[in-house]
């Protein structure tokens, strides 16, 4: 082994932007691991959609099966 090995600490080292990789959690990670979306703001569009249609379905079936 050569004793004369120098390493260069100055060198700053960052990671490269990967598609598709997030820390996001949940149905939003989910959302983004189909690919169904491609980043968190449409993620929060669709699972807001995706709450007003469950409102919808459940006054729905209040509606029809209780009142």
């Amino acid at each position: 082994m050569s004793p004369n090995i120098e390493f260069d600490m100055d060198q700053r080292f960052t990671p490269r932007n990967i598609p598709n990789t997030s820390r996001a959690t949940g149905m939003t990670g989910l959302l983004l691991r189909m690919g169904i979306i491609k980043d968190e703001s449409q993620a929060g569009i669709v699972l807001i959609g995706l709450l007003l249609f469950n409102i919808i379905v459940t006054i729905a079936v209040l509606y029809y099966f209780v009142f």
